[in-house]
């Protein structure tokens, strides 16, 4: 992905983290909405990994009365024996309804729910997603709104509660340890390893913060950017993203930021284990402070 060029950019709506994106194709249907027969008994909905996607394949599976195995990103998928397989496309206004659906029984909170968990990468989030779901629309109306996210005996609702808890504390790790560096041409730039597609959850807060400062958010594992013009953000999905050079003071600013956080540590406090904890291994190819202090950017700017 070019930086000064966003490509194919998803622009989303700003409440993307606790609703739906306006950028997938409201013309697509599914591959198969056209077949006649039987519903089919072993059968996989697979999607492209998006919310909407996902919420497409919830309403195929009411619209052909259908009750799927699995629902899985079509790159993860992996097959059972004699399970057949469709791939379901996003369509907004299919995806629309299902949302408008699951607000109507059991309100935002639990839509919210929703689209936090299905950020989640584990391979049984889209079934999880479905059941509950399903829960809402066929389950009991009494104290529906106020009981759905509450019923944690009901190991539907725990495993979606599951899903969703991870993916806040995710979050919540992304607004604690992204780190900036200023490029040449003005633009900040951040990489981030997450263990959940959290990049679009997390938008809202950075660009708030920025304000009219544009920046640029590279999500390694998902091979995704957030990118903030500063005026609205988007998507852009790529493998690689080519930026220009950081600025001639960042490097020093960064060896600055490195040695004040050393000046604080507290030798005789120092637990390795309780850091590993609050700040996991996988994170610290990100944060800089983390690394051994640059002396020479310090000399060169002394």
């Amino acid at each position: 992905m070019n930086a000064a060029k966003a490509g194919e950019a998803v622009r989303l709506d700003t409440a993307h983290a606790s609703g739906l994106s306006t950028g997938c194709s409201q013309a697509n249907s599914s591959a198969y909405s056209d077949l006649r027969g039987e519903p089919l008994q072993q059968v996989a909905y697979l999607y492209d990994g998006s919310l909407e996607g996902l919420l497409c394949c919830v309403f195929e599976a009411y619209s052909r009365h259908e009750d799927p195995e699995d629902i899985v990103p079509e790159a993860a998928y992996q097959p059972r024996f004699e399970q057949s397989s469709f791939f379901v496309s996003a369509d907004y206004e299919r995806a629309l309804r299902v949302r408008r659906g699951v607000e109507r029984e059991a309100g935002k909170k639990a839509f919210s729910a929703i689209a936090y968990a299905a950020a989640n990468d584990n391979p049984k989030t889209g079934i999880a997603v479905y059941r509950f779901i399903r829960y809402v629309m066929d389950g009991p109306k009494r104290n529906k709104r106020r009981s759905a996210l509450n019923d944690l005996s009901n190991p539907v609702v725990a495993d979606l509660v599951a899903l969703e808890k991870h993916v806040v504390k995710e979050s919540e790790r992304m607004r604690q340890f992204v780190r900036f560096s200023q490029l040449e041409n003005g633009v900040w730039f951040a990489r981030c390893n997450p263990n959940a597609n959290v990049v679009p959850l997390v938008m809202n807060h950075f660009a708030s913060r920025f304000n009219i400062q544009p920046f640029i958010i590279f999500d390694e594992v998902h091979h995704i950017s957030g990118v903030y013009d500063g005026n609205t953000w988007y998507l852009v999905a790529d493998d690689v993203v080519n930026v220009p050079a950081r600025s001639a003071e960042d490097a020093f600013v960064e060896a600055l930021w490195q040695q004040f956080y050393d000046s604080l540590s507290i030798s005789s406090r120092y637990n390795p284990e309780l850091r590993r904890h609050f700040m996991p291994v996988r994170l610290w190819k990100n944060i800089p402070e983390l690394h051994p202090v640059s002396k020479s950017a310090l000399q060169k700017n002394a």
